[in-house]
């Protein structure tokens, strides 16, 4: 089976949640035990499928066993949509498998996918520029 191609939702300006499915952005990311641990910073779509898979999670400072970030960085974990509940009365988003002692062993998330034309369009600098 190939791997998923994914890409974050504000990357696909014509993409749209299904019609109920609510877009969990912005709410708190809590643990079994109630408490917060971090905000939904963005989702990962899969172009095939056209369906969200992942919620990229922006950890709260100061966590138990998280390292801190460098200056100007963020700690964010992916959590597979399927592990996690969504609460759109409470805005939040409970993961009943981490707590705010756990998340630490979590491995982190490290953003480092480039725009689809982004390559192309160093080369043609270059190109340019002789």
């Amino acid at each position: 089976m190939n791997s998923p191609i994914l890409r974050r939702l504000r990357d696909l300006p014509t993409f749209e949640m299904a019609t109920g499915d609510p877009d969990p952005r912005g709410w708190a990311v809590r643990g079994r035990d109630g408490h917060a641990f971090g905000t939904v910073h963005e989702l990962l779509v899969d172009l095939d499928t056209q369906r969200v898979l992942y919620l990229d999670v922006q950890l709260e400072p100061g966590l138990p066993g998280v390292p801190t970030p460098a200056p100007h960085a963020d700690t964010r974990i992916l959590l597979p949509l399927a592990a996690v509940n969504l609460d759109a009365e409470g805005s939040s988003v409970f993961v009943t498998a981490l707590s705010r002692d756990t998340v630490g062993s979590y491995p982190p998330f490290v953003d480092f996918m480039l725009p689809p034309d982004f390559e192309a369009a160093m080369q043609r600098a270059f190109e340019t520029g002789n």
